[in-house]
């Protein structure tokens, strides 16, 4: 990483969160976010064999989410796909990076693909606002793209932008608009903890029912067409001044478990963003953090 782009993430770590009240366009790199990339004439079917969602309908210079499952239906890894020329470019936190490239290794066999962990030469940044620079790929939520690029690359693209008025706003922002968002991730302390439903993929776009097999899909799809999901994705606020961690338990007053932390950032004044797996049955309850912090305003995602 070139000594620009550190310098540029030395300033972000004293800028402000982004405001989501005004028009401003807000940069915002990510540095705890890697690259993988999929290459090759069979790339396509390879990770269409693989992914939860229809690999084949993405075009060029566009993104969908889309997970990788075990074989029994419990998500491994959440990201976002995006289709390149020259392949694809899997984005998901870094400290997933080497579990998923060494996963779609395993299944590489004599397919004409190359899976390659570029986390170290490729560097992700979140663009906030309208016209996004060219060479962004948007994001399904509209007025968000991200960028990515080598370090040099990026650099010139972020100081291109800073002079045309963008402003560099915190990391926290970018994962408190994915809270917002009803956007889920998966980090290593949650492989294997939550089904699709229970993430709400099948609810904005990141699982195809009508694309072939896939590790996992017998269980996914039975749940959708013979089946109701018993638990769902939900946003909350908590007042505290720590982070849970990801996949510690949600209790209710009589510590019974009604659900799971899956993200957590704290935004201004010891707020802290939630996004939680919850059983519907309990999500009305008052609920709690492990460490006795009452959580409020739970929501349910539209």
């Amino acid at each position: 990483m070139n000594a620009d782009y550190q310098s540029i993430l030395q300033q972000q770590t004293s800028a402000p969160l982004a405001s989501r009240n005004d028009e401003n366009h807000y940069l915002i790199p990510l540095p705890s976010y890697g690259v993988i990339t999929v290459t090759g004439e069979e790339a396509a079917d390879f990770l269409q064999n693989l992914l939860t969602n229809d690999v084949k309908q993405l075009e060029q210079q566009a993104s969908q989410i889309t997970a990788m499952c075990n074989p029994k239906g419990r998500l491994l890894a959440l990201f976002l796909l995006a289709k390149t020329e020259h392949g694809y470019q899997l984005v998901l936190p870094e400290s997933q990076c080497a579990f998923l490239a060494q996963r779609l290794q395993m299944f590489k066999l004599r397919s004409k693909v190359e899976v390659v962990d570029c986390s170290e030469t490729l560097q992700v940044c979140g663009l906030q606002g309208n016209d996004p620079s060219t060479s962004a790929i948007p994001l399904p939520s509209q007025s968000r793209a991200l960028l990515i690029a080598s370090a040099d690359q990026m650099t010139s693209e972020l100081e291109d932008l800073m002079s045309k008025g963008w402003q560099l706003a915190a990391e926290a922002s970018w994962f408190i608009t994915e809270i917002e968002s009803g956007v889920p991730v998966i980090f290593p302390s949650s492989r294997e903890l939550f089904t699709a439903q229970q993430l709400n993929l099948d609810l904005i776009g990141g699982v195809s029912f009508r694309k072939g097999c896939y590790p996992g899909q017998e269980v996914v799809a039975r749940l959708h067409y013979l089946g109701e999901p018993k638990r769902r994705l939900f946003q909350a606020i908590a007042k505290t001044d720590t982070v849970p961690e990801t996949g510690e338990t949600i209790v209710d007053n009589e510590k019974a478990v009604i659900g799971h932390v899956v993200n957590a950032i704290h935004g201004d004044e010891n707020q802290l963003f939630l996004q939680l797996s919850l059983k519907l049955d309990g999500a009305n309850q008052d609920l709690y953090l492990n460490d006795g912090t009452a959580i409020e305003s739970v929501q349910a995602y539209v």
